[in-house]
């Protein structure tokens, strides 16, 4: 009897050593990381988390084109300058548009021109980087005022009267193809305006009666804003 109590006691020892080793184990080790993700858990390439603010990544650029966490991202002020290369567009060094404009992770952008808000201020675009602290711009715009040419046009009252602001002039693209500076702080480039018609397929005339298309280039210059 007394050698059946002692193993008893002993199993009884050893079975509170193993709990205490896995109580141990829970409040301090360090267990295998799978059994430790969230239910809901996937990596960045399933999409589940978005990294929003930006870092200066070149050195992970790919050919293919890095957003996430690509250092353009953010808030900016953006400025438009026109090259006078078009004759019937604004001249050399002309103001032809500012505002504020944000480039999102998910590789959309959006922009708050400077023009009037009746005659078609917000418009958006998608990007893609194509290469390091490169990057280009599809951008697209509705305008809603006849014969509005950017860098000419003032305001939407100078082409009819406030009744203008409310007929729809057609889509313009915007195409921009910019550098980031070393810091991440600034970006500069060339931008192409092309005001197309409202069927969206074909150029607008600046001067209908010569055949010039109304296409508008120069340089834009952008500066962060920071939080």
């Amino acid at each position: 009897m007394k050698v059946w109590i002692k193993s008893m006691t002993a199993l009884a020892l050893l079975a509170g050593l193993a709990c205490a080793a896995q109580q141990a184990r829970a409040g301090c080790g360090a267990p295998d990381g799978a059994a430790m993700r969230p239910a809901v858990f996937r990596g960045d390439a399933a999409g589940t988390f978005l990294r929003t603010g930006y870092a200066l990544q070149d050195a992970a650029f790919t050919p293919a084109g890095s957003r996430f966490g690509a250092a353009i991202t953010g808030l900016w002020k953006f400025t438009f300058v026109s090259d006078g290369t078009h004759s019937d567009g604004p001249p050399p060094n002309a103001l032809v548009d500012a505002g504020f404009v944000t480039w999102h992770a998910d590789g959309t952008e959006i922009m708050n021109s400077g023009r009037a808000p009746a005659s078609g201020s917000f418009c958006m675009g998608v990007w893609e980087q194509t290469g390091p602290r490169a990057y280009k711009l599809n951008h697209w715009a509705l305008s809603w005022i006849p014969a509005y040419i950017p860098g000419a046009t003032q305001s939407w009252s100078e082409v009819g009267g406030p009744d203008s602001a409310f007929q729809p002039a057609g889509p313009t693209n915007i195409q921009e193809t910019i550098t980031l500076s070393a810091d991440g702080n600034t970006y500069t480039g060339k931008f192409t305006i092309t005001n197309y018609h409202y069927d969206g397929k074909n150029i607008t005339d600046a001067d209908p009666a010569a055949g010039t298309p109304q296409i508008i280039s120069g340089t834009v210059t952008a500066t962060r804003i920071n939080p």
